[in-house]
């Protein structure tokens, strides 16, 4: 067995016993989410931005003016 395949191996327990606590879901106050995210939209760089937060209405302005579709996904506002 070559060094890099017993390493690899190694790692096995090690990832077993991590991804349960990856796959935990954390629990987020959704009041404070919804002000968090209100606060965001109101700063200058959201509020001029011309962005779209309707997605079928994206995909209207995207077909009319032939440009295709730039979506931003983030977490900034969750804590």
């Amino acid at each position: 067995m070559n060094p890099f395949t017993r390493s690899a191996l190694a790692l096995v327990p090690l990832a077993c016993t991590l991804t349960p606590l990856a796959a935990q879901t954390r629990e987020y106050d959704q009041e404070e989410m919804a002000k968090s995210f209100a606060e965001m939209q109101a700063e200058p760089w959201f509020e001029n931005g011309g962005w779209l937060l309707d997605f079928d209405a994206a995909k209207a302005e995207a077909e009319k003016t032939g440009k295709p579709i730039f979506a931003y996904f983030t977490r900034t506002y969750a804590y």
